[in-house]
């Protein structure tokens, strides 16, 4: 391996993965340290998902409980799986821009393990709970020294489940099934990533939950394959200890051949097959009648037939609320009885899940960019910008909608609210997705991206995950201190209806201000 070259390559993958931040870093005059404002950024994101999963088991003394460090192994491990699924299948597979590295002087390895150092930032915060899990378990067992151990345990095992990982979706790929029915498998497997993300948080949401509640806690069975890294941290002088980490030095060393010597030929044959498909922009004569809105419907139909597409908006959108879904079930809410007089709090609730749900992964943020260079042909037909932007918008709009009132409507029925009171939620929930789903429309045009090879680079734009994570957070006590408020004014005040029409109204002006707004500085200017 050439370390110079995977370096050069690693910042290249980096940058091209993030093509707006880079610039934005560019017109800031950081030309120097791109590479590392982006690792910064990777970092802060990893961070922020450290209280999100690893306070979660502060709660257990892991070194007395070998059942539950194992099973929380295999629980964070198969979580990983799920996203280096998605990462592996996006930046490799879905790339193609393998041919374009065919003039250069890199070797097959080098570009091979630049990529493949992108996909661990990628999933760099799901392997921050499985760090803390080993340096708790270690300082624990024997303090620092223990701390060092853990810190050893969890790169080698990170290192070898990248490589098992990458092993068996690479064998996956080659299979002949996945080559003859290319989008149902993949398809597939994105929504084995999607069910095993959702199924290891609404697992601890309730783990923790149960730990809370009774005070004690009975260990798992142990998952044997876990068990040497157990032992490893709690006692690592025993020959059983020292025999497992000596086997599985060995076990990395065998895997790194294979991969380099096996896998990755294989892996680079495929993928430059792949790459040799050119996509074709096409054309069509399309004639401006009255059925010529229902034909731009069903273009923009096509545009989200893609199930990375699906799979990456589902994911991105559901994963904190139904996250949050299992502790509001357990702790016994029930709405059946709220009286009519808070009915101005569940608009601000349906605003709020819009805020929720809608974020660099939905479809209004994209379906721009999704046009690729078919976006540049509209543009030449006679027909005025506005009214292709505006039909786009709509149907961004229409599918988001009903995705968000899918969900609205089960959170209701699991909490029993009273019709009157969804009546007002679900209005709030329309007009949320409306005007988040016009400032993200509104954003991509900004950061209109035609050229994009893999949909990670829609999904990255901007702020990236690190602006996500800040607008859950901020929708969080920004929305749990304005319906503290209202309920306040609503107990306080005698009058709750005069309060609840003063709030429908200050609502409603604020929605015909904001449309205003966008309607002057976007709609006019186009």
């Amino acid at each position: 391996m050439n370390l110079q070259q995977i370096k050069s390559l690693f910042s290249v993958n980096l940058l091209y993965a993030n093509p707006q931040a880079t610039q934005r870093q560019r017109e800031k005059g950081k030309t120097k340290n791109l590479t590392k404002s982006l690792l910064i950024q990777y970092g802060l994101v990893s961070l922020i998902m450290l209280p999100f999963f690893g306070l979660m088991m502060l709660a257990i003394d892991f070194p007395k409980y070998p059942g539950f460090f194992t099973f929380y192994c295999a629980l964070f491990a198969l979580m990983t799986f799920s996203q280096a699924l998605s990462a592996i299948l996006n930046i490799f597979y879905e790339s193609k821009d393998f041919r374009d590295y065919l003039p250069l002087p890199f070797e097959n390895v080098n570009i091979f393990a630049a990529k493949f150092l992108v996909v661990i930032f990628v999933i760099l915060p799901y392997l921050m709970p499985l760090l803390v899990l080993f340096g708790i378990t270690g300082f624990r067992a024997n303090g620092v020294i223990g701390l060092f151990l853990g810190l050893v345990g969890f790169f080698l095992f990170a290192l070898l489940f990248l490589l098992l990982s990458t092993w068996l979706i690479t064998f996956l790929v080659q299979s002949k099934i996945f080559q003859r029915y290319k989008k149902v498998s993949q398809t597939i497997l994105l929504l084995i990533s999607m069910v095993g993300i959702f199924a290891g948080i609404m697992y601890l949401n309730n783990a923790q939950t149960t730990i809370s509640a009774t005070g004690k806690l009975l260990d798992r069975g142990t998952f044997l394959p876990f068990l040497p890294f157990w032992k490893w941290l709690v006692n690592p002088f025993s020959f059983y200890s020292l025999f497992s980490f000596l086997f599985f030095i060995i076990l990395l060393i065998a895997l790194y051949y294979v991969f380099t010597l096996l896998v990755v030929p294989k892996m680079f044959k495929i993928l430059l097959e792949e790459s040799k498909e050119t996509r074709i922009v096409q054309k069509r004569k399309i004639r401006r009648t009255r059925n010529f809105t229902s034909q731009l419907r069903i273009y923009n139909l096509g545009l989200i037939k893609n199930p990375t597409l699906w799979i990456q908006m589902l994911t991105g959108s559901f994963i904190f609320p139904l996250a949050m879904l299992p502790g509001l079930l357990s702790s016994g809410l029930n709405l059946s009885k709220l009286d009519l007089k808070f009915f101005a709090i569940f608009p601000i609730i349906g605003i709020s899940l819009a805020f929720l749900t809608i974020n660099n992964s939905s479809l209004p943020s994209m379906i721009i960019s999704l046009d690729r260079e078919n976006f540049n042909y509209f543009k030449s037909l006679p027909m005025k910008l506005n009214f292709y932007l505006r039909v786009k918008f709509h149907f961004a709009f229409f599918i988001q909608l009903v995705l968000d009132l899918i969900l609205s409507l089960v959170i209701s029925i699991l909490l029993k609210v009273p019709v009157t009171l969804l009546f007002g939620l679900l209005i709030g929930n329309v007009i949320g997705v409306y005007l988040i789903s016009l400032h993200y429309f509104v954003r991509d045009w900004h950061l209109l991206n035609l050229n994009w090879t893999a949909l990670t680079q829609l999904f990255t734009r901007g702020s990236g995950g690190f602006r996500v994570f800040i607008i859950f957070f901020a929708t969080l006590l920004g929305a749990g201190a304005l319906i503290g408020a209202i309920i306040a004014l609503i107990i306080f005040i005698p009058y709750p209806l005069v309060v609840n029409l003063a709030l429908v109204l200050l609502l409603g002006f604020s929605v015909g201000v904001i449309l205003h707004f966008y309607q002057k500085n976007f709609w006019n200017n186009l």
